[in-house]
């Protein structure tokens, strides 16, 4: 193949092939313009496929050191410093919450009373970590009367890492007392006073109301009255003195079929009582001679 020399270096000379392709070749002593068959080839030139390779793989290893770099800020640097972790209560008499980070970091700071607000009125948290806040806030609330020598300062950490809460809230008790051990009462947990508890009702206490049903009266029905037995209307029956034209007399209970008795029976017994009474009499009159 014969090639024709384009340009002369003093270490290689820029060939063109019979096939339209410039190649670098060591320079022998080629002139531009010579045409020249045994060459020596110093390296193939790439292609255009062979470049786009190698520009993507720089790209990827530029875009994976750039993630790592990224993953490495928001993970290392930005997540542990700016990111909530945590809380941290302070209880004096004002009630104030420390959002912090998991370095310690004091993100926000809320008041919970109106003591609170006077407390944190005025008062520059940023960049500050959770002690020297907390010793701030306390020496605040000495010089503005809220906390004097014997009173209680309470600290409640929360969060959802326990191993955390726990060790936080150990090392800020062991923060504040040193500091203030020897003047004021440092302790954990929520005071009992502000503890948010309902209040239990004593029995006698509730109020216990009771429906009783109304009573519906029961219909009033008149008693009967009981009908007055009839008087039986009495018999007079007349004595045996009384004459009577036809001598008879009214028996209610005579079997007879008329009801009426004949006086001659009555008479023959009056008469035989009679005489019954003379003898009587004739032997008491004996008795009385003898």
């Amino acid at each position: 193949m014969k090639y024709l020399v384009m340009e002369t270096h003093p270490a290689y000379a820029v060939l063109l092939d019979q096939s339209g392709r410039f190649l670098k070749a060591a320079n022998l002593n080629y002139h531009v313009g010579d045409t020249v068959m045994d060459i020596i080839e110093l390296s193939p030139s790439p292609d255009s496929g062979q470049k786009r390779i190698r520009l993507l793989r720089r790209m990827t290893r530029s875009l994976t050191a750039a993630a790592a770099c990224f993953l490495l800020l928001f993970f290392g640097v930005y997540r542990p410093n700016f990111t909530p972790y945590g809380t941290v209560r302070l209880q004096i008499n004002p009630d104030i919450q420390m959002t912090v980070s998991q370095t310690e970091r004091v993100l926000d700071l809320d008041a919970l009373n109106q003591d609170g607000e006077d407390l944190l009125e005025g008062y520059e948290y940023q960049g500050k970590s959770r002690e020297q806040a907390s010793e701030e806030l306390i020496d605040r609330a000495m010089d503005m009367g809220y906390l004097t020598e014997g009173g209680t300062v309470s600290i409640t950490v929360e969060s959802d890492d326990s191993d955390w809460q726990q060790e936080e809230e150990e090392k800020s008790l062991a923060q504040m007392r040193e500091k203030y051990g020897q003047t004021i009462i440092i302790r954990t947990g929520i005071m009992e006073e502000e503890a948010e508890e309902p209040l239990l009702q004593t029995e006698s206490d509730v109020e216990i109301i009771i429906d009783l049903p109304t009573a519906t009266p029961a219909p009033q029905t008149e008693t009967p009255t009981p009908a007055a037995s009839p008087t039986p209307t009495p018999v007079v029956i007349p004595s045996d003195d009384d004459d009577d034209d036809d001598g008879a007399v009214w028996h209610e209970n005579d079997d007879d079929d008329d009801g009426w008795d004949d006086d001659d029976g009555d008479d023959d017994s009056n008469d035989d009582d009679s005489g019954d009474d003379d003898s009587d009499d004739d032997d008491s009159d004996d008795g009385d001679d003898d």
